[in-house]
Protein backbone atom coordinates (compact mmCIF):
# COMPACT_ATOMS: atom_id res chain seq x y z
CA UNK A 1 0.00 0.00 0.00
CA UNK A 2 2.46 2.69 0.90
CA UNK A 3 4.84 1.42 -1.91
CA UNK A 4 1.86 2.19 -4.74
CA UNK A 5 1.11 5.94 -2.71
CA UNK A 6 4.83 6.72 -3.26
CA UNK A 7 4.37 5.27 -7.17
CA UNK A 8 1.54 7.64 -7.35
CA UNK A 9 3.17 10.74 -5.82
CA UNK A 10 6.15 10.34 -7.76
CA UNK A 11 3.68 9.53 -11.22
CA UNK A 12 2.11 13.02 -10.16
CA UNK A 13 5.02 15.20 -10.03
CA UNK A 14 6.21 14.01 -13.38
CA UNK A 15 2.85 14.92 -14.63
CA UNK A 16 2.70 18.40 -13.42
CA UNK A 17 6.59 18.99 -14.59
CA UNK A 18 5.95 17.83 -18.16
CA UNK A 19 2.44 20.33 -18.04
CA UNK A 20 4.03 23.18 -16.34
CA UNK A 21 7.18 22.66 -18.71
CA UNK A 22 4.62 23.16 -22.31
CA UNK A 23 2.41 26.28 -20.83
CA UNK A 24 5.97 27.85 -19.80
CA UNK A 25 7.35 27.38 -23.02
CA UNK A 26 4.26 28.93 -25.16
CA UNK A 27 4.73 32.71 -25.84
CA UNK A 28 1.95 35.06 -25.19
CA UNK A 29 -0.11 36.47 -28.19
CA UNK A 30 0.50 40.06 -27.50
CA UNK A 31 3.21 41.92 -25.59
CA UNK A 32 1.34 43.26 -22.73
CA UNK A 33 3.79 45.68 -21.55
CA UNK A 34 5.61 47.44 -21.93
CA UNK A 35 4.29 48.70 -24.84
CA UNK A 36 6.22 49.12 -28.27
CA UNK A 37 4.67 52.52 -28.97
CA UNK A 38 5.49 55.15 -26.36
CA UNK A 39 3.18 57.86 -25.91
CA UNK A 40 4.62 61.27 -24.74
CA UNK A 41 1.25 62.46 -23.14
CA UNK A 42 -0.54 61.59 -20.45
CA UNK A 43 -4.02 61.59 -20.12
CA UNK A 44 -6.20 61.00 -17.07
CA UNK A 45 -10.37 61.36 -17.64
CA UNK A 46 -13.34 61.18 -15.15
CA UNK A 47 -16.95 61.28 -15.37
CA UNK A 48 -19.19 63.83 -13.43
CA UNK A 49 -22.75 64.94 -12.96
CA UNK A 50 -24.11 67.84 -15.20
CA UNK A 51 -24.13 70.39 -12.53
CA UNK A 52 -21.37 72.53 -11.53
CA UNK A 53 -19.00 71.11 -13.93
CA UNK A 54 -17.08 73.98 -15.18
CA UNK A 55 -15.68 74.51 -12.17
CA UNK A 56 -15.06 70.66 -11.32
CA UNK A 57 -18.09 70.90 -8.47
CA UNK A 58 -20.10 67.98 -10.13
CA UNK A 59 -20.33 64.72 -8.63
CA UNK A 60 -18.08 61.98 -9.65
CA UNK A 61 -20.45 58.96 -11.62
CA UNK A 62 -20.03 56.68 -14.14
CA UNK A 63 -23.48 54.96 -14.10
CA UNK A 64 -25.88 57.40 -16.07
CA UNK A 65 -29.92 56.93 -18.18
CA UNK A 66 -30.46 57.87 -21.50
CA UNK A 67 -31.65 61.52 -21.38
CA UNK A 68 -28.46 62.70 -18.68
CA UNK A 69 -25.76 64.43 -18.86
CA UNK A 70 -22.15 63.02 -19.11
CA UNK A 71 -19.54 65.61 -18.23
CA UNK A 72 -16.05 64.49 -18.75
CA UNK A 73 -13.49 66.24 -17.25
CA UNK A 74 -9.71 65.62 -18.77
CA UNK A 75 -6.33 66.59 -17.68
CA UNK A 76 -3.06 66.02 -20.16
CA UNK A 77 0.24 66.45 -19.35
CA UNK A 78 4.02 66.07 -21.41
CA UNK A 79 5.32 62.87 -19.61
CA UNK A 80 8.74 64.05 -19.50
CA UNK A 81 7.98 67.11 -17.56
CA UNK A 82 5.00 67.17 -15.89
CA UNK A 83 3.46 70.45 -17.72
CA UNK A 84 -0.41 70.72 -18.32
CA UNK A 85 -1.24 70.51 -22.31
CA UNK A 86 -2.96 73.61 -23.06
CA UNK A 87 -5.52 75.12 -25.61
CA UNK A 88 -2.43 76.60 -27.54
CA UNK A 89 -0.27 73.57 -27.57
CA UNK A 90 -3.21 71.42 -28.54
CA UNK A 91 -3.80 70.08 -31.80
CA UNK A 92 -6.74 68.56 -30.72
CA UNK A 93 -8.25 67.12 -27.63
CA UNK A 94 -11.24 65.22 -27.87
CA UNK A 95 -13.78 62.70 -26.65
CA UNK A 96 -14.74 59.56 -28.62
CA UNK A 97 -17.72 57.92 -28.01
CA UNK A 98 -19.15 54.84 -30.35
CA UNK A 99 -21.91 55.64 -32.65
CA UNK A 100 -21.33 59.03 -31.74
CA UNK A 101 -19.51 61.96 -33.33
CA UNK A 102 -16.38 63.18 -31.43
CA UNK A 103 -17.17 65.52 -28.72
CA UNK A 104 -14.48 68.28 -28.79
CA UNK A 105 -12.61 69.06 -25.46
CA UNK A 106 -12.89 72.98 -24.21
CA UNK A 107 -9.84 74.03 -22.28
CA UNK A 108 -10.38 76.80 -19.11
CA UNK A 109 -7.07 77.83 -17.72
CA UNK A 110 -8.97 78.51 -14.23
CA UNK A 111 -10.07 75.01 -13.61
CA UNK A 112 -6.07 73.57 -12.90
CA UNK A 113 -7.04 70.29 -11.79
CA UNK A 114 -9.35 69.31 -14.89
CA UNK A 115 -8.71 71.93 -17.25
CA UNK A 116 -10.50 70.13 -19.85
CA UNK A 117 -14.02 69.31 -20.27
CA UNK A 118 -16.64 68.09 -22.86
CA UNK A 119 -20.53 66.84 -22.10
CA UNK A 120 -22.29 64.20 -23.92
CA UNK A 121 -26.36 64.13 -23.44
CA UNK A 122 -26.92 60.35 -23.94
CA UNK A 123 -29.68 60.17 -26.91
CA UNK A 124 -32.81 58.03 -25.90
CA UNK A 125 -32.47 55.00 -27.60
CA UNK A 126 -28.28 54.73 -26.86
CA UNK A 127 -27.70 50.96 -25.69
CA UNK A 128 -27.86 50.13 -21.91
CA UNK A 129 -24.22 49.11 -21.31
CA UNK A 130 -20.64 49.49 -20.72
CA UNK A 131 -19.57 52.94 -23.06
CA UNK A 132 -15.98 52.20 -24.31
CA UNK A 133 -15.19 55.96 -24.58
CA UNK A 134 -11.66 56.99 -25.24
CA UNK A 135 -10.00 60.48 -25.20
CA UNK A 136 -7.17 61.57 -27.78
CA UNK A 137 -4.65 64.45 -27.53
CA UNK A 138 -2.21 65.68 -30.07
CA UNK A 139 -0.08 68.77 -29.65
CA UNK A 140 1.28 70.76 -32.22
CA UNK A 141 4.88 69.56 -31.93
CA UNK A 142 3.24 65.97 -32.90
CA UNK A 143 3.15 64.84 -29.26
CA UNK A 144 0.39 62.05 -28.41
CA UNK A 145 -1.63 60.41 -25.51
CA UNK A 146 -4.50 58.55 -25.00
CA UNK A 147 -6.97 57.89 -22.05
CA UNK A 148 -8.82 54.42 -21.95
CA UNK A 149 -10.70 53.05 -19.08
CA UNK A 150 -9.67 50.09 -16.72
CA UNK A 151 -11.46 46.76 -17.58
CA UNK A 152 -12.87 46.82 -14.02
CA UNK A 153 -17.06 46.77 -14.56
CA UNK A 154 -18.14 49.41 -11.65
CA UNK A 155 -15.20 51.73 -13.08
CA UNK A 156 -16.48 52.22 -16.48
CA UNK A 157 -19.33 54.63 -17.76
CA UNK A 158 -22.31 52.70 -17.84
CA UNK A 159 -25.94 53.45 -19.53
CA UNK A 160 -27.91 52.14 -17.36
CA UNK A 161 -31.71 50.43 -18.93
Amino acid sequence: MRRSMIIVAIAGAVLTVAIGSVVWAQTPAETPFPSPKVEQLFVSAQTVTAAGHSLGAGAHNNRFAPGETVVFQVYSGQNGTGNAITDQEARYAYVAVPGQPNLKLAYSASAETWPWTASWTIPANYPAGTVDFKVRFRTKQGEFGNFVQIPVSNAQLTVTG
